[in-house]
């Protein structure tokens, strides 16, 4: 009687009771529910009418053979079936799990449910991995997937509904994906100490684990089977190094990855000084700044102090410079993990006014005097030079005149002759 209810819903108009897409009860439909409650009443309700309504109980339809007493409700369904036709509703599949991705042999229960509303609709659940029917109504079931152990795998989940056949698809993601590791030989170390740091895994499935070492900001190591291993003496500047071990596993299709916890390398360091940061020897010049360049390093930073004949002396202040600051400086630094000490001597460079003007001023004046009776000595021979050069001159111009005026004489006394010469 049940499927003939739902046969009959599925054909109906106004009638009937439950909606598209409800689950039917199992509730009511005995013999003794009413046929015109379940049925609707066009086109069917003729027939219904004609055979069931206008009728006492057991009295046979006109020019046919009286039925037999307990004829089963399902030839009724199918009389109504001929009659009327195959419904045509749409209805949906649809699968829920637990969880789409499981640990290795892991479990994930199942749901499968159908919109059918064809009263006991066939479905059923295909895949290839072991499972356990939980239960299963009208329009739906349950199972339980146990020891998955395949990375992917499709599970189908169908209904067929009047005929028609639909399918819904869940897949499910086993793997072993282990979480990497990240140990430091010796997170608290000091200076120049050995430290070795490993990034590694336990095996997973599928196989093919790789690993990849990260320090910081720095660019990270390529990917590698594991495990692997960095080995490093420790220095100052290795204090607060933070190291990462990622992993990354490729499961079907899809790249999954995990990171360790950040690590971090603590380095302490006994205070160092050498000549770049505290000169032995330095240099300063009188009435001028300088400054005592000294520092120290270490971690934790340690503490310094310099002194000169016992008293403190501030290193990195610039102070005016006389002659009493040359000598020997010496610097100590501290911190808990020890003590250095460092010698540092100072040479003041000066020029002294005094001396300077009692040497060079006798220089000068002497040289002044030479200069100067060098100079009135050549002057001096050039002009008696010049003097006796032109009285010289003066000589030759007298005597060049006697001559002439001798001879002016003669030929005067000549001229006169020769003129009482003449008649």
């Amino acid at each position: 009687m049940a499927m003939m209810v739902g046969l009959g819903r599925s054909c109906g108009a106004a009638g009937a009771e439950r909606k598209d897409g409800e689950r039917p009860s199992r509730q009511g439909t005995g013999n003794d529910v009413p046929l015109s409650r379940v049925l609707p009443p066009a086109p069917c309700a003729r027939v219904m009418d004609s055979g069931f309504r206008s009728r006492p109980h057991g009295s046979p339809l006109p020019g046919t053979a009286k039925p037999q007493r307990g004829l089963p409700a399902w030839s009724l369904a199918g009389l109504l079936l001929a009659l009327c036709g195959t419904p045509t509703n749409s209805f949906e599949v649809t699968v829920e799990g637990t969880s789409s991705e499981v640990g290795y042999g892991g479990t994930v229960l199942l749901n499968c449910s159908s919109s059918c509303p064809e009263a006991g609709a066939p479905g059923g659940l295909e895949t290839s991995l072991s499972k356990e029917w939980v239960g299963r109504g009208p329009g739906w079931l349950s199972i339980r997937l146990h020891n998955i152990t395949e990375p992917l795998s499709d599970i189908f989940c169908y209904f067929s509904c009047f005929g028609e056949r639909k399918m819904a698809t869940f897949r499910v993601l086993a793997y072993d994906f282990p979480q990497p590791r990240l140990v430091i030989s010796n997170p608290n170390t000091s200076c120049n100490e050995p430290v070795a740091i490993e990034c590694s895994s336990a095996p997973s499935w599928p196989p093919g684990l790789k690993l990849q070492l990260r320090r910081g900001r720095r660019p990270p190591q390529p990917w590698a089977e594991g495990p692997l291993l960095l080995e490093l003496v420790a220095g100052e500047e290795d204090d607060g190094a933070e190291f990462t071990c990622d992993a990354q596993l490729s499961v079907g299709n899809e790249t999954l990855q995990k990171s360790s916890a950040t690590a971090t390398l603590h380095v302490t360091c006994g205070p160092r000084m050498d000549d770049g940061s505290c000169p032995p020897s330095q240099n300063w010049t009188e009435g001028q700044d300088e400054t005592l360049r000294c520092s120290a390093r270490g971690n934790p930073s340690p503490s310094l102090e310099c002194t000169k004949n016992g008293e403190p002396f501030p290193s990195g202040v610039p102070q005016p410079v006389t002659r009493a600051h040359a000598g020997t400086y010496q610097c100590r630094a501290t911190n808990p993990l020890g003590t250095a000490v460092r010698n540092v001597t100072v040479w003041v460079h000066y020029h002294d006014p005094d001396v300077v003007l009692l040497v060079l001023l006798p220089a000068v004046v002497v040289a002044a005097l030479i200069a100067g009776g060098v100079g009135y000595r050549i002057y001096y021979h050039k002009k008696k030079i010049r003097e006796y050069q032109l009285q010289k001159r003066q000589r030759q111009l007298e005597m060049e005149q006697r001559r002439t005026v001798g001879c002016s004489e003669e030929t005067a006394a000549l001229n006169g002759s020769a003129q009482e010469a003449q008649p």
